[in-house]
């Protein structure tokens, strides 16, 4: 532990500048401190962490961690103390290791082997110094792996202390690492599969009555369903009572979320919608604002005024619902043409925009961005005073009510319905996905009309209801305060929604195909000869897949040649071999499988908790295959296996720390030519310092005068940007600009005009002319000849 501490918190200082994704995680732990609601797209506890890390440093929560590269120590940041916790949790997965190693049955040197390797290996030391959510994760990870396999130490004294002790600490930690990010559900899957396969074991064993079966059932099931779904949902209420405030994720919440949230006062307003009314009208589904328009045309399709969908609210968001014409004279010939009618499912209507007297309308012409022959273009036609046409016209659908008022599903009533406008002529529904107008639409939501569209995206409900002739006494309606479980579930869906959407490219994501070879890591910072980098230990990452590929090799041929009624005991460690490095293969491959399904951009540190499992797979391996072999060989081999790790993590040590290196060294290390870290930034040792510069004498005086130079080393043109600030499209085009033209006219004026300064500047004894260096050598060498 001595060693393992010493290599993960040397320099925990270095570099003294914002890195990577503390961008976003140190953004975020100030976000709790001062108890403003943010929006991310994983779940709390590693973000709340940091945040407790920071308070107890001193951490004040007001550095906003803005861009890659701000100076910490400029702005008085505390944090090396934010640093300290993830790499701490780092530090506990080398004893974490030796104990898992351990339940799983393999010998004393084995497990120290498998605990040094992974205080030296480098992509998990570099991922554990830095205010990044990896480190909890592959921590919860480890622990929940450890007790699982702790556990199993205690099957033959099923229901004994220890026994529920260590299940429900897997349980536990099967919540909390859930609660990091949701490559803990992968977690799930691998404790789950070996649950199953237990208890199928179990079932067949005659020894066990269907009473203790039923017994083992249960307790499994409140260990480990009950149990993380608690910690879960514990986790995210600590979640929701500390982000309190009103904040900039507001936008990606429902209103009865907000309504939850100090600050947020969406008020009350009458219930009962009648003709005649103002109203604000909000789209339900993406949460992307109200049903918007103002002085602003199309550039395409008819170019006549915009409708979009504003996230603000403003006098614009204001549309009054009327009567279609011919409705409107049979209303005005009726008994009682003042009364108040409420509007009904079923109901025509026209909505004319407030302030533009512009009507809601669709017609056959294709919406600007959204282009599809099934979407059609949603405008404001028409003038003050203009009667309007039939392409004004719209259904109104009411899909949903609120149950606590059944009458909201039959009439249309604020807050409580939930509601399509189906155009009448195009029979498309009013309709809005997230895409966005161009800059001339003022990157407003475009709202188009769609055919058969499913309802969600289809779904409005009236926020703001304002009619004079409301009366006074009339019942309002307000947004309800959702309970802990329907704040989860709508947390839970946006974080599905917006994670799926993270599909940009970015120059340093990877696919998992890349992964256990290593093709390529990913900068996290670089400035002047330093920087950082994303590798790991080559060793260790071949020679672990290379024992996951064997292993899956091995049961096959073993399964082959059962088939045959030939039952190898594989050295005698058949069983021991399945039931460890085969539970660690499984969870290596529940690990990495699943990212093939995700089209979001991945990256290498994704990798790291199945690297974390395939390692420990290896050791296990190498223990149950060299059982047999003398005490002297087994030790060599793991001897030649540690010194082969230690090496490799000196040599790439300088990315993992962001320390000094040089030119030769970074190249020699390349053994891929896709490992792309830059070497050009370290010094060169092939670089001759320059020669001193002569001293010139000036005449008529005793003492010379001395010309210096300062000079700095030259910057190689073709030296990349620094790592954290790379735009690729920009870098191209400086580089291929062309040079620009030297003037060498002006160049000799200028030259002349300086001699004619000196000259009026300086005492006649003085005057020296500007000749060059090579000028001043010459005179310098004759001057030495006389």
């Amino acid at each position: 532990m001595v060693v393992a501490s010493y290599v993960r918190l040397w320099r925990l200082s270095n570099p003294g500048n914002v890195v990577f994704d503390e961008v976003h995680f140190g953004k975020f732990a100030g976000k709790y401190i001062n108890g403003t609601y943010f929006f991310d797209v994983h779940p709390p506890l590693a973000k709340m962490m940091f945040a407790a890390a920071g308070k107890i440093a001193g951490y004040d929560g007001v550095f906003d961690f803005k861009s890659i590269g701000l100076d910490y120590a400029a702005a008085g940041v505390p944090y090396v103390g934010m640093r300290l916790m993830p790499a701490l949790l780092g530090l506990a997965m080398v004893p974490i290791t030796y104990i898992t190693l351990a339940a799983l049955g393999h010998a004393a040197d084995a497990c120290a082997l498998g605990a040094l390797v992974i205080a030296f290996e480098n992509a998990l030391l570099t991922q554990s110094r830095l205010i990044l959510l990896d480190s909890a994760l592959i921590f919860f990870t480890g622990l929940t792996i450890m007790f699982w396999a702790l556990f199993f130490t205690e099957a033959h004294r099923p229901f004994s202390n220890r026994w529920w002790t260590y299940l429900l600490l897997t349980g536990a930690n099967l919540g909390n690492a859930l609660s990091c990010k949701w490559v803990g559900l992968f977690l799930v899957a691998t404790i789950g599969i070996w649950t199953l396969k237990d208890l199928w074991e179990k079932l067949g064993d005659l020894s066990i009555s269907p009473v203790q079966y039923t017994k083992h059932f249960v307790a499994r099931a409140i260990g480990l369903i009950i149990v993380p779904v608690t910690v879960y949902l514990f986790w995210f209420q600590v979640h929701f009572m500390a982000l309190h405030k009103s904040g900039d994720g507001n936008a990606f919440m429902s209103p009865e979320f907000q309504n939850s949230l100090d600050g947020v006062t969406l008020g009350h307003t009458p219930r009962d919608i009648y003709y005649g009314a103002r109203i604000r009208i909000r789209h339900d589904a993406t949460n992307a604002g109200y049903l918007h328009s103002h002085l602003s045309n199309y550039e395409t399709g008819s170019k006549q005024q915009q409708i979009t969908l504003y996230g603000f609210r403003d006098d614009n968001n204001y549309w009054t619902i009327t009567r279609t014409e011919a409705d409107e004279e049979k209303f005005q010939n009726s008994s009682d043409p003042t009364a108040l009618q409420q509007i009904k499912d079923g109901d025509i209507v026209r909505l004319m925009h407030w302030r533009t007297h512009r009507r809601l309308h669709s017609h056959d012409e294709r919406p600007p961005v959204t282009t599809n022959d099934y979407q059609n273009e949603v405008s404001g036609y028409g003038w003050e005073g203009f009667k309007g046409d039939s392409n004004d016209h719209w259904r109104v659908q009411i899909l949903e009510g609120d149950s606590s008022v059944p009458e909201s599903k039959t009439k249309l009533m604020a807050i409580y319905s939930k509601f399509r406008l189906v155009h009448v002529n195009q029979r498309c529904a009013l309709f809005s996905n997230r895409k966005k107008l161009p800059k001339w639409g003022h990157e407003q939501v475009e709202v188009t009309c769609m055919k058969s569209a499913k309802f969600p995206k289809t779904l409005w409900r009236i926020e703001t209801n304002q009619n004079e002739r409301t009366p006074v006494n009339a019942p309002l309606a307000e947004y309800t305060r959702p309970g802990l479980i329907a704040k989860v579930l709508e947390a839970t869906r946006v974080m599905w929604r917006v994670n799926n959407g993270l599909t940009k490219s970015h120059p340093y994501e990877s696919r998992p195909t890349t992964w256990p070879w290593m093709r390529r890591g990913m900068a996290f910072w670089g400035s002047g000869d330093r920087g950082i980098y994303l590798m790991g230990t080559p060793i260790l990452w071949w020679t672990s897949f290379v024992a996951i590929v064997a292993f899956a090799v091995i049961q096959a041929v073993l399964f082959l040649r059962d088939c045959r009624g030939m039952h190898d005991r594989l050295l005698g460690v058949r069983e021991r071999y399945f039931e460890s490095v085969g539970f660690l293969a499984i969870g290596w491959v529940l690990h990495w499988i699943p990212f093939f399904l995700m089209g979001r951009q991945l990256f290498l540190h994704h990798y790291l908790p199945a690297l974390w499992l395939a390692v420990c797979a290896m050791i296990g391996s190498l223990d149950l295959f060299t059982r047999r072999m003398s005490r002297k060989v087994r030790q060599v081999l793991m001897a030649v296996l540690l010194l082969l790790v230690v090496r490799m993590y000196f040599q790439y040590s300088h990315i993992a720390y962001g320390t000094p290196w040089t030119r030769q060294g970074c190249e020699r290390s390349k053994w891929l030519g896709s490992w792309d870290y830059d070497c050009k930034r370290y010094m060169d040792l092939d670089v001759k310092p320059a020669p001193p510069v002569p001293t010139v004498a000036a005449p008529n005086l005793g003492d010379p005068i001395a010309v210096t130079i300062a000079s700095a080393p030259a910057k190689n043109p073709e030296d990349p940007p620094a790592a954290e600030n790379v735009d690729l499209l920009e870098h191209e085009n400086k580089l291929n600009e062309p040079a620009p033209h030297i003037d060498q006219d002006r160049l000799n004026s200028n030259a002349d005009r300086l001699n004619e300064e000196m000259k009026k500047a300086s005492p006649p004894s003085l005057r020296l002319p500007v000749v060059s260096l090579a000028e001043q050598a010459e005179a310098l060498a004759k001057k030495l000849a006389a």
